[in-house]
Formats: structure tokens, sequence, C-alpha cells
């Protein structure tokens, strides 16, 4: 019996539900996996986390069988080869659309030629430390890792169908707090430059069949989200849903102690 890969759910359109991991602790992607998640994003844009950091929640994933995927920030292009040697399902790709900013680089280097221009090692946990046929490898990997993009600027924004238009991108993810900024309405997620640019994006995933993504702060949002033709949704951050566990719980613990 085969198996679909995560890339072909996400193309297909399967509702998939993850979450940001902001976390050093690798239990925490279990945690993930054990909650029922269908993945798990390890941040290196926002935290501190390094490639080691990075290669122990892989591990964790793979042990507990939920996809990892890696958000990457400006200072990761080059390391994308060995983030994906290391064994992620993918990337997580921030302000897509910016000639300068690496997205383009990150996604030539996510596959191997004659697709992409990534550097060839066999001896790597991907690759089943050389175990393997690496032909095998190489042609599985081309076929599966998973390029997620954040639509953050507004210069993207108007011209997103170029964007999306050479299918290398299999899940695009507005942002609306780095829009509100690119737009001039810092902090105002709700605003109508802000709503009118989300929905510019949604419209183009549409045209061009490519999935479209949501992070949300609260799993009520989906049934909206899901009318809005999205299908793969990102439930806020570990550190966020911790603090507002805990928040409750001490509100809740010093109420009842009165």
């Amino acid at each position: 019996m085969t198996t679909r890969s995560f890339r072909d759910r996400v193309r297909s359109g399967s509702r998939l539900l993850g979450g940001f991991v902001f976390s050093t602790d690798p239990n925490i992607t279990q945690i993930y996996a054990a909650a029922g998640f269908d993945f798990v994003i390890v941040d290196m844009e926002h935290t501190m986390n390094d490639t080691q950091i990075v290669a122990a929640h892989l591990r964790a994933a793979r042990a507990s069988g939920i996809e990892a995927i890696v958000r990457i920030g400006r200072s990761q292009i080059y390391d994308v080869p060995r983030i994906l040697d290391a064994g992620c399902s993918g990337l997580m790709l921030p302000h897509l659309g910016l000639p300068d900013y690496g997205a383009d680089a990150a996604l030539r280097a996510m596959r191997y030629a004659p697709e992409g221009d990534r550097p060839t090692c066999t001896g790597v946990p991907a690759a089943a430390f050389g175990l393997l046929p690496f032909a095998h490898y190489a042609r599985r990997s081309n076929a599966e890792a998973t390029a997620i993009g954040l639509v953050e600027d507004k210069a993207c924004v108007e011209r997103i169908d170029s964007v999306l238009a050479d299918g290398l991108v299999d899940c695009v993810m507005p942002g609306p707090a780095d829009l509100s900024v690119s737009y001039g309405v810092h902090g105002q997620f709700a605003h109508p430059l802000v709503e009118g640019a989300v929905t510019t994006v949604l419209e183009a995933a549409r045209r061009n069949n490519v999935a479209a993504g949501l992070y949300i702060s609260d799993p009520s949002a989906i049934a909206q989200g899901i009318a809005r033709g999205i299908s793969v949704f990102v439930l806020s951050i570990d550190y966020k849903l911790l603090g507002a566990t805990l928040a409750a719980a001490s509100a809740t613990m010093r109420q009842n102690a009165r």
C-alpha cells in the first residue's frame, strides 16, 4: 500500500492542520503529533533555533510520524540544502516574490538538477546515509519536497499571478501582519487594504491551482477559512498556546481560591 506524500496532500486540497513550533525542545514536536496535528512548522525566522536544534525537531518528527516544515529567514537561504539533507518535509519561504529576499534561490535549492541546483551528498539522513540508491532518493525528494510561500508584501500581491505561474510553490499563505506594514497600516490586520490583499492572493491561488493556507489564532476560524477556499491551517504558535493555557489556568485557580 502506498502512502500519499505530504506535498500531494497539500496540492490536492486535503484539509491539514499544523502549528508553529518556536521552542528548542523537540518534545514539543512529538506533542503536536500525539495531539493529532498533521504537521509542524519549525521556525528559524523569528527564533534562536539553529540547524542543530532543527535537526533534533526533524528526528522527533520522523519518530512520531508527523510532517515537519522548516520556516527559514533571510539568513538561512544558504542553509536550505543542509536543512533538506537533515530530512524536513519542505520549507516555508517568507516574503515570496521579492527578488532580493531569497525565496527564488531557496526554491531552486530545494530540487536537484535539472529542476533545481541542490548540491548532492549521499551520506545524509534524508538519503539514508548512503544505504539506499541515491537516484531513487533524488527522484523522490524532487517529487515530494513541499514549498509553502508567504505573501507578505504589496509588491508580491501586485504580481501574484506571475509569482505563482511557474508551479514551484505548492501552497501560498497571505501574512496579514507583514501585509499591514507593507500597506502602511501597521497592525491593522482587518483594514480594507489588508483584507483586499488577502482576497487577491486567495483568488490568484484558485486561478493557478495552488493550495491556500491561513494562520489562525482560534480553531473556530477554520469554518470561515474553508468557505474562502483555504485547506491548510496553521494554529498559532506553541509559546502563545502555552501562555494562553497557563493564563486561563492561573485565573481559574485564583478565582477558586478566593
